[in-house]
């Protein structure tokens, strides 16, 4: 691909950051006009390079730290705030789906890392996720 070596192209969004904004501008401009021209999508762009990642940075580019596990979580990534909402949205589907077991089993275990503060963003982004794909499947719109 012309025009997206991998030492330029980072040398062009390191000029994204600069307090002149002229500067930041043709840096942008620069970067989707090689991007463009090289026939590229951001999705060509920012995809990790096969074999180069290890589970640590694959978790790091996607955030999915595995089957439903927060063990690799640290505590800054716990989460502290609105647990209340995540554990009504817990009961609720308890309540309100026909659940497999194994989905009833995740759930219940979601309420018990909320009571042990083991619940993380990513269990409650997936938590809202699993609703609005049962309410998808149920033909129900969510409770807000």
């Amino acid at each position: 691909m012309p025009y997206l070596d991998r030492a330029s192209f980072i040398a062009l969004l390191d000029r994204l950051g600069s307090a002149d904004d002229s500067e930041a501008l043709a840096a942008a401009r620069e970067i989707d006009r090689r991007k463009r021209d090289a026939g590229a999508t951001w999705a060509d762009l920012l995809a990790p390079v096969p074999g180069a990642a290890d589970k640590d940075a694959a978790e790091t580019l996607t955030g999915y730290g595995g089957a439903f596990s927060d063990d690799d979580e640290t505590a800054a990534d716990r989460r502290t705030a609105n647990t209340a909402h995540d554990l009504t949205l817990i009961e609720r589907l308890l309540a309100d789906h026909d659940l497999s077991e194994d989905t009833r089993r995740e759930l219940l275990d979601f309420r018990d890392d909320i009571a042990e503060g083991e619940f993380t963003e990513m269990d409650s982004r997936y938590l809202r996720n699993l609703e609005a794909r049962l309410n998808r499947r149920s033909g129900s719109a969510p409770d807000v």
